[in-house]
C-alpha cells in the first residue's frame, strides 16, 4: 500500500510520521468500511432473493492455517458474511441451511463441471428435511447472473422476476 512506503519513510517519532500513521489509519478504515458495505448488499440481495439460502457449514479458521491462503480467505469476510446473511434471513422469515462440505464435489455425475455438481449436491443436501420439493435443473447456465458491481450499485433485478422453474414455481 503506498501509505506504507510513505509511513516507513518518515523519521521515527517525528510530527510527519504521526500524519502518515493517521492517513494509513484512514485507509485501513474505508477499506473496512467498502468490504462491510458490499456484503450487506450482497446478503440483502440474497435474502430479498431467496427463501431457502443453502451454505455450506465452512471451518474458516481451520483453513485460514493455510499460510499460502489466510490473508485472502480473511480478507473476503466469509464468516461476516454468513453472520450477516443468517440474521438477515432470520428477520425476513427466510431459511439459511448449513451443510457439511465433505464430499460434496465428488458425488454427482461426473460428466457435470465440479463446481456445478457441488452446488447441486450442497442445495439437495440442505433440502434434506424441509418440506420443500426436491429441485430439477432446468439449465446448466445460472438463471441469474448478476454482477458485483451491480449488487453495490442497487441496480440488481429480483431473483423473484426469473421465470419460475417448474418444481419450484
Amino acid at each position: 500500500m503506498k501509505f506504507h512506503r510513505q509511513l516507513s519513510r518518515k523519521q521515527k517519532g517525528s510530527k510527519n510520521q504521526e500524519k502518515a500513521e493517521i492517513k494509513l489509519g484512514r485507509a485501513y478504515e474505508r477499506l473496512v468500511n467498502q468490504r462491510n458495505d458490499f456484503l450487506h448488499k450482497l446478503s440483502r440481495f440474497y435474502v430479498n432473493g431467496y427463501d431457502v439460502i443453502v451454505a455450506e457449514k465452512l471451518n474458516i479458521a481451520g483453513m485460514a492455517r493455510n499460510r499460502h491462503l489466510s490473508q485472502k480467505i480473511l480478507d473476503a469476510s466469509w464468516g461476516k458474511f454468513l453472520h450477516d446473511l443468517s440474521y438477515k434471513a432470520e428477520r425476513a422469515g427466510r431459511i439459511v441451511v448449513r451443510v457439511d462440505p465433505r464430499g460434496t464435489s465428488k458425488e454427482g455425475d461426473m460428466s457435470l463441471d465440479r463446481d456445478y455438481r457441488a452446488s447441486w449436491n450442497i442445495l439437495q443436501q440442505g433440502l434434506v428435511g424441509l418440506e420443500w420439493p426436491e429441485p430439477t435443473p432446468v439449465e446448466m447456465r445460472p438463471l441469474l447472473s448478476v454482477s458485483a458491481q451491480a449488487v453495490v450499485a442497487g441496480q440488481v433485478p429480483s431473483a423473484k422476476q426469473e421465470a419460475p422453474c417448474a418444481s419450484w414455481g
